[in-house]
Parts: C-alpha cells; sequence; structure tokens
C-alpha cells in the first residue's frame, strides 16, 4: 500500500522592500535632492528636484 499524500502548502510571498524616495539630481548632480511621489489614486508618478526645480512626471501602473 501506498503512504498519504501531504498537503502541499503554497510557497511563501515574497515583500517587495521599500524603493527609495530621494535621490541625487541628474541634472545638477546635487546629492540626495530629488525627492518622488506616486500618486496611485491617479496613477501618476512625479520626481522633483529642489535645487534646480527640473521635474518629471510619468504615468504609473497600479501592481
Amino acid at each position: 500500500m501506498g503512504k498519504r499524500k501531504s498537503a502541499a502548502k503554497p510557497p511563501p510571498k515574497k515583500r517587495m522592500d521599500k524603493l527609495d524616495t530621494v535621490f541625487s539630481c541628474p541634472f545638477c548632480n546635487h546629492g540626495s535632492s530629488v525627492e518622488c511621489r506616486i500618486d496611485m489614486k491617479n496613477l501618476i508618478g512625479e520626481a522633483n528636484c529642489r535645487i534646480c526645480q527640473e521635474s518629471f512626471s510619468t504615468t504609473v501602473n497600479g501592481f
């Protein structure tokens, strides 16, 4: 007679680490001056430099 099959447990979910929200600016090369924000309600991501006032915004996908 064969053994009973054990109930297979689902693999544990991997936690995603939090992404950085402060970076150095590629335009003025000033350290930790670019601040990033993601608006999940409107699906817009924004990056703004506090020193040279450069900004960038794009659409994001809602995972």
